[in-house]
């Protein structure tokens, strides 16, 4: 990032924040949404050309939108937790969008990670049924167990069969609504 646009960075940033500190004001945003650009047309609020990723932060104090932010940008506000948020947002949309084309979808790396698993539980796709005893939670937990697991030849049929029942019948349908 060129110093010019790091500079345009901080004043879209500040002009729309509550605070008039560039410490204090990345601390009041919050990643909301991203879009995609295929043919990165995409222009940040910095003025980086050539987007492909564009996210929505959007300030949680006085209610402030930018848009269209790039990764590099949100980066720039140096928070872990932002950091995580850009992440999880492109992994989610990596998987709608392989879902969309009707790919086949497994509890792998390829499409989940640890924090998209916590995302989904956080945002309420594991809800209580009779399955898991009225606790979303414990879906989540078996989930993220199986998924953890070095060597997943030790899943058994039955473990297999209850991943592919989550994500068809609670996972994949929260995503794409969302």
């Amino acid at each position: 990032m060129t110093v010019h646009s790091l500079e345009s960075l901080v004043q879209a940033v500040l002009a729309s924040s509550k605070s008039n500190d560039w410490r204090r004001a990345v601390n009041e945003w919050v990643v909301v949404d991203l879009e995609e650009e295929p043919a990165g047309t995409g222009v940040c609020v910095c003025g980086q050309t050539n987007l492909v990723k564009l996210f929505t932060i959007k300030n949680e104090l006085n209610g402030a939108v930018l848009y269209p932010i790039g990764s590099v940008c949100v980066n720039k506000f140096g928070r872990e937790d932002l950091d995580r948020q850009v992440s999880v947002f492109s992994d989610l949309h990596a998987l709608r969008k392989a879902l969309v084309e009707g790919q086949d979808v497994a509890l792998t790396s390829e499409f989940f990670s640890r924090a998209l698993l916590e995302y989904l539980l956080d945002s309420g796709a594991f809800t209580p049924d009779q399955w898991n005893f009225s606790d979303g939670e414990r879906d989540y937990d078996f989930l993220a167990k199986m998924f953890n697991k070095r060597n997943k030849d030790t899943i058994s049929t039955r473990q297999q069969q209850k991943i592919y029942m989550l994500l068809r019948n609670k996972v994949f349908p929260f995503v794409l609504t969302q």
